[in-house]
């Protein structure tokens, strides 16, 4: 037995059965030739998008938050932050998959006539829907290469459609993002416009109470030292109120940042304030003592810290006017210029050769499975031949089941006769 199971006992076995095998082969290979060229072609259009990059827009900061950040672009100006290990290429791979874009190219080509879907989307709008989508999606593939490219890839029988249906597909993606961007500078805009109504508001106040004071006390000419002072101080209120800002557009969803930076601002907003207030009052700030080189406020009258304390919310209020009437006009420039923010490495095209089906490939693996297949069947004959030749006690048992079955069999088909 042992001698059997040899490489040469499986090569005789082949050769004993060729005549069977052959005839085997040509029954499952006939077919599946024939059946292969009956195949409808169907033709896959590639389209590849290059990585979104981050915009950036020129122009005045304040205290680090731009017009970029007002508008909400946090690495390529989708209009929110992106989570830990996630790219701009997984959040277009999202919309690309989404139903809202599936559904805007279903209805902006010719997808319902195409797949015979128009009688039920006129009969039952959703459930039409539903069946587009499904076969879509069928058809439809979206994929990151490894450096980051959008691949998109759409098959169908006419390569001339699938053409026509990846240009919708990018026609929707541009619209879908380009909304989303209009969204976000319009709320910028209207962000910055509140602000700038607010910062005038601040500087014509500040305005009058200067020209209240020098109307009650006279014109006041602090020293060298206190316009140093003065300086310093409006540097910090404008620290301060750019803070405030930053945190009023975080929490109005302005711009995108997770919970932890709103955090640190309030908390760094806070500090500022006392150290305002200690500063106001006299009081040396620990880490602070820059600001005050050599000033020692109790050799100045308190009219004259009072002058200074004006001059420093006006200087803080004008620098805050100034520098947000800019943004805002940026802003107003964003909104107003028109942009296209996808671009295209290589755009759809005939692919020159169809996709489906392969017909070596399936030749290929079905001419093995069945050869496996046949081979195993022999093997399998063989042993249960040895067996009963050389072994009968242990055939005996399977031969009364086979017997009991071919009865039960035979008994079933006369019953049915009857």
């Amino acid at each position: 037995m042992a001698r059997e199971r040899q490489p040469l006992w499986y090569l005789f076995l082949l050769l004993k059965n060729r005549w069977f095998l052959v005839k085997a082969l040509l029954i499952v290979m006939v077919p599946t030739v024939i059946l292969t060229y009956m195949m409808t072609e169907k033709y896959t259009v590639t389209t590849v998008i290059m990585p979104p990059e981050e915009q950036t827009t020129s122009g005045l900061t304040i205290a680090g938050l731009g017009l970029a950040e007002f508008a909400g672009y946090f690495g390529g100006g989708m209009g929110f932050s992106l989570p830990l290990m996630t790219t701009l290429s997984d959040v277009y791979e999202e919309i690309l998959n989404s139903r809202s874009l599936a559904e805007s190219v279903i209805l902006s080509t010719a997808y319902l006539d195409s797949t015979d879907l128009r009688e039920t989307y006129e009969a039952d709008r959703q459930l039409g829907l539903y069946w587009a989508r499904n076969k879509f999606r069928d058809n439809f593939k979206v994929s990151i290469t490894p450096t980051g490219f959008l691949k998109i890839e759409f098959t169908s029988s006419d390569p001339w459609y699938a053409v026509e249906v990846s240009e919708a597909v990018i026609v929707s993606l541009d619209s879908i993002n380009s909304e989303i961007t209009a969204s976000r500078l319009e709320q910028a805009r209207i962000f910055l416009g509140q602000r700038a109504q607010m910062a005038e508001s601040s500087l014509v106040a500040a305005g009058d109470a200067i020209r209240q004071f020098e109307e009650e006390h006279g014109l006041v000419a602090p020293e060298e030292e206190l316009l140093s002072y003065i300086s310093n101080l409006a540097e910090l209120k404008t620290q301060y109120a750019t803070l405030i800002s930053e945190i009023s557009a975080l929490r109005q969803g302005i711009s995108g940042a997770p919970s932890a930076t709103i955090l640190f601002k309030e908390r760094k907003a806070a500090e500022l304030l006392e150290v305002i207030g200690m500063l106001e009052s006299g009081i040396p700030a620990p880490g602070y003592e820059e600001i005050m080189p050599s000033v020692s406020l109790e050799e100045y009258p308190e009219i004259t810290l009072q002058y200074a304390i004006l001059r420093a919310d006006y200087e803080m209020s004008l620098q805050i006017t100034n520098a947000v009437k800019i943004s805002l006009q940026e802003a107003i420039a964003a909104e107003e210029r028109q942009q296209t923010h996808i671009r295209i490495l290589d755009p759809p095209r005939h692919p020159g050769w169809k996709s489906k089906p392969k017909k070596s490939l399936i030749w290929i693996e079905v001419f093995l499975l069945a050869f496996v297949s046949l081979f195993a069947f022999l093997v399998a004959r063989e042993n249960i031949r040895a067996v009963r030749e050389r072994k009968p006690e242990l055939w005996e048992p399977w031969r009364r089941l086979l017997d009991d079955m071919k009865r039960e069999m035979s008994f079933r088909r006369k019953k049915g006769d009857r």
